[in-house]
């Protein structure tokens, strides 16, 4: 099971001024990037299971059939 500790700080996304939750979280792999955090809860199987498991909203931005909302049961890791 993923855990994590809500920080009470979030994060704004410039393109539509959501707030975003920041956490800390048990699972972040260490030699994965270059240092910065991304969490991609509709597109990593890892952070789907993060963001179910505590509530996090999750947007799916890509898709095979341009359809912005297909009910994701777990991660969309396929091609766009």
């Amino acid at each position: 099971m993923k855990t994590g500790q809500l920080l009470g700080s979030y994060a704004i996304n410039r393109f539509n001024g959501a707030k975003i939750p920041i956490y800390i979280a048990d699972y972040v792999l260490p030699n994965y990037g270059t240092g910065a955090v991304m969490g991609v809860p509709a597109h990593d199987d890892r952070d789907f299971v993060f963001a179910s498991n505590y509530g996090i909203d999750i947007v799916q931005v890509v898709s095979q059939n341009d359809e912005t909302d297909i009910g994701l049961t777990a991660a969309y890791v396929e091609d766009g």
